[in-house]
């Protein structure tokens, strides 16, 4: 009985510890269905441990894949990956939570401080509230994309595919976009560039949609859907200002990210294109860099400014609590306002007219110094480890593991054993977060600091 305590206490004491094993254990089934022989194609050959990174790949929403997919899994593998991915994208402790409410089942704090703590929230207040509202909108926008997409796909063959082709490509999307995974099952092996070197500029934009719920996080959706409500009911909603912030920063990112990546690339790669491609280039890599994973150019072309910007966005990655990973972008932005105010010497940090409380400027800090850490770490030992690959290529590489973007400059499939067990832990970490990361090693009787001793100063800077 004292073993069993101990290993419960290891994995399950706390709720990070919680969620780290129930990701873990994820993991593990996830690529045991994915390397068994009914997944994979006749002759395939795929390992266990590229079937793991794929695995991790998906359930962190990140995209990178050491094989083409499409080439080595069959349908089956196709299934299971969707499901890996619409798990990955929304939660799985945030599904489980849903499940219980939908058979009726007492939500107890434990199981709300769970939900919390895979969602970033900072409080437990309106928790059950967010998954029901936030699930429903997941799964229309879902629902819509796949209904226009499907006939899309059938009618414009971008390439040769029949109609249950195109509804299974449709339904990967879906999952894959909203998660903001990047991944997709074409024969052509080529991403979105199949799309844009044929002018088809609708799947893009839908998809860019789609992508951009996924990132915008679940604060904002849940919030849609008391205002779509609230309309049917002949009354007023007011957003919250979580939900305006979310959307606000999201959207100007997005917006100054393009302006930015053409005036790097306009000399380079956008010269030769015509406005409405080179548009579409600029606007669909800027939404896809900070979380997706998606590319409808060869990135291989851009210019060393161009790779590190791109590595610099998918470190600060998506909104908190949604599908996408990094160091999220309320950290960078608050970090941004604390140096702003240290540098007027104000007492307090704001953001959006709003003061924010210090505990959550510590956060932003430690998140952020903690991102630095792991990226820089990881860097190191794949260039060790890699030494025929640029520092440019890996840093790349690495920022968009951490990032769960999926971006790669055709780094993935050349790396070996122990790079990749590097990618697998970063990617992780991305998924689980960094502060969850951080209290898997809190114990809760843990007590510290009780004492207050006296402080000396110490030279910075």
């Amino acid at each position: 009985m004292k073993l069993y305590k101990s290993i419960k206490d290891v994995f399950f004491k706390t709720p990070p510890r919680t969620i780290f094993t129930i990701y873990l254990i994820l993991s593990i089934i996830g690529a045991l269905l994915l390397w068994a022989p009914f997944s994979q194609k006749s002759g395939a050959n795929v390992s266990f441990l590229d079937s793991l990174f794929i695995c991790v790949s998906q359930i962190s929403s990140t995209g990178l894949t050491p094989v083409s997919m499409v080439d080595n899994f069959n349908i089956v593998g196709g299934i299971i990956s969707i499901l890996i991915l619409e798990i990955g994208g929304i939660g799985i402790v945030l599904l489980i939570n849903a499940y219980w409410i939908l058979i009726g089942k007492k939500i107890g704090r434990r199981e709300r401080m769970m939900v919390a703590a895979e969602q970033n929230q900072f409080t437990l207040k309106g928790v059950l509230k967010l998954i029901s509202n936030a699930l429903i909108a997941i799964l229309v926008f879902q629902l819509i994309y796949i209904l226009v997409m499907v006939p899309y796909l059938y009618i414009k063959q971008p390439w040769d595919m029949n109609f249950l082709e195109s509804i299974f490509h449709s339904i990967f999307l879906a999952a894959s976009a909203f998660a903001n995974a990047g991944l997709d099952w074409f024969p052509t092996n080529s991403s979105f560039i199949v799309f844009q070197e044929k002018g088809m500029y609708f799947p893009q934009i839908a998809t860019m949609l789609l992508v951009f719920s996924g990132g915008v996080g679940y604060w904002p959706l849940a919030d849609l859907t008391l205002w779509v409500k609230a309309k049917f009911k002949g009354e007023r909603h007011k957003f919250s200002f979580i939900s305006k912030l979310f959307t606000l920063l999201h959207l100007g990112t997005f917006l100054v990210s393009a302006v930015v990546l053409f005036g790097l690339e306009y000399h380079n790669t956008l010269i030769h294109m015509t406005p409405t491609r080179a548009t579409f280039d600029v606007l669909f890599m800027a939404n896809s860099a900070r979380s997706a994973g998606y590319s409808n150019t060869d990135m291989m072309a851009w210019t060393n400014a161009t790779k590190t910007f791109m590595s610099f966005l998918m470190f600060i990655g998506a909104a908190p609590n949604s599908a996408g990973g990094g160091i999220r972008l309320t950290t960078f932005i608050l970090l941004i306002s604390a140096l702003y105010s240290h540098g007027r010497h104000r007492k307090q940090v704001f953001m959006g007219g709003k003061a924010i409380k210090r505990e959550a400027v510590k956060r932003a800090y430690t998140v952020f110094s903690m991102g630095v850490i792991i990226v820089m770490f990881s860097v190191l030992a794949i260039s060790i480890r890699e030494p025929d690959l640029a520092f440019l290529d890996v840093f790349y590489q690495v920022s968009s593991a951490f990032g769960t973007v999926g971006l790669s400059l055709n780094v993935t499939p050349k790396l070996t054993i122990f790079s990749k067990m590097i990618l697998i832990v970063v990617m992780f970490i991305g998924r689980i977060g960094i502060l969850t990361f951080i209290e898997m090693i809190r114990n809760k009787k843990e007590t510290t600091n009780l004492v207050t001793y006296a402080e000396i100063d110490m030279i910075v800077g």
